[in-house]
């Protein structure tokens, strides 16, 4: 079977087959909306239901921000690599990026936003509460600009994933905790199984 490409500028879009995607990215945000609008269009196509569409891209839009943030704080212009593959309503889905990486330290985060949300929309007000006041510069189609929302990102994609994998890459392994190797980047995988989450 032939695989199907697309390109946008510097994006570059595969389907391998109907359950097996990847997508290759620069490190700019623009990156963001154009892998959010083909990981929701194979998420529809395998009939995930709205709400599990919309946790999921609220989780990979973060993650996908944490790869450019990294990127672009570590100087580095490599692509971001973005490959999932969904079956009998299983999303798993790897973010290869060439930033230093971000640990996720739950002990730091505040009280009040590792409460578990009681609604999606109440846990997004939380979320959106607290980066009102946290903004960075980060490029969106090659320009600097300020980008708002800054912070809890990795609170964001542990809550609505199921679980949630950070590897780093080094010149000699791959590793949850790479001790006296420069860290070259990370690898986060992330799943979500719809038939869990279904009433």
């Amino acid at each position: 079977m032939a695989k199907n490409y697309a390109t946008r500028d510097k994006m570059i879009f595969v389907k391998e087959n109907d359950d097996s995607f990847v997508m290759f990215l620069p490190p700019d945000m623009a990156s963001v909306r154009e892998f959010r609008k083909e990981l929701k269009n194979s998420l529809e196509v395998h009939n995930f239901c709205g709400e599990d569409i919309l946790q999921v891209e609220l989780a990979a839009d973060e993650a996908l921000t944490n790869s450019v943030t990294a990127n672009v704080k570590n100087h580095s212009e490599e692509t971001i690599i973005c490959r999932w593959r969904i079956d009998n309503y299983k999303l798993t889905l790897y973010i290869v990026d060439y930033g230093k990486g971000f640990k996720y330290e739950p002990e730091k985060c505040s009280g009040a936003c590792m409460d578990l949300p009681k609604s999606l929309r109440g846990y997004i007000d939380s979320i959106m509460r607290h980066q009102s006041d946290t903004k960075e510069h980060l490029p969106f189609s090659g320009v600097r600009q300020l980008h708002k929302n800054m912070g809890k990102g990795l609170h964001i994609v542990h809550t609505f994933m199921d679980t949630v994998k950070i590897l780093y890459h080094t010149e000699e392994s791959i590793s949850d905790n790479p001790e006296g190797s420069e860290i070259m980047g990370s690898i986060m995988q992330l799943d979500f199984d719809a038939k869990k989450h279904s009433s």
